[in-house]
């Protein structure tokens, strides 16, 4: 059974926040790598140091993206947040290592969520790790005006 993603964007007007129409189809790809950078705890098999540790759902979240949130129930887990402006000042030139890595678990089977040791990973950079659609959607949501996104996940 996968893990997916639900992102959504919000733009804050006076004091509260309203949802952006924007398509986020890309940063809703399942990719397991970008789940772990985005929270550090969800289906994390690469280790990736996360650019924040999960949340929650923000206090303020418009009704429309709470209401949607809530309407998931129980099939809903590890909501959080991030703005715009730290997901673009994050270093992402700086070097990590992906630790995922595929296990054999029995004769003719495979697992492709296994994590290696320290140091037995591909070397590589943050920028490399979550690839350039990761970016053109960072850009998207700068240029729409976008003040954070709002995520949690399913499975």
């Amino acid at each position: 059974m996968g893990c997916d993603i639900h992102v959504f964007a919000e733009r804050k007007i006076g004091s509260e926040y309203e949802p952006v129409q924007i398509d986020l189809s890309q940063l809703e790809h399942r990719s397991y790598g970008k789940f772990g950078f985005l929270t550090g705890t969800v289906r994390n098999y690469s280790a990736v140091p996360p650019i924040s540790l999960p949340r929650g759902l923000p206090a303020d979240v418009s009704s429309v993206i709470r209401s949607e949130y809530e309407r998931w129930g129980l099939d809903s887990h590890t909501p959080s947040w991030l703005s715009v402006q730290e997901l673009l000042a994050f270093d992402y030139d700086a070097p990590m290592e992906d630790r995922r890595v595929t296990v054999q678990i029995a004769p003719q089977h495979f697992d492709g969520g296994g994590t290696c040791q320290i140091g037995m990973g591909q070397k590589t950079t943050y920028r490399e790790f979550l690839g350039a659609y990761f970016f053109r959607e960072l850009q998207e949501l700068k240029d729409a005006g976008v003040d954070r996104i709002v995520f949690w996940f399913d499975s």
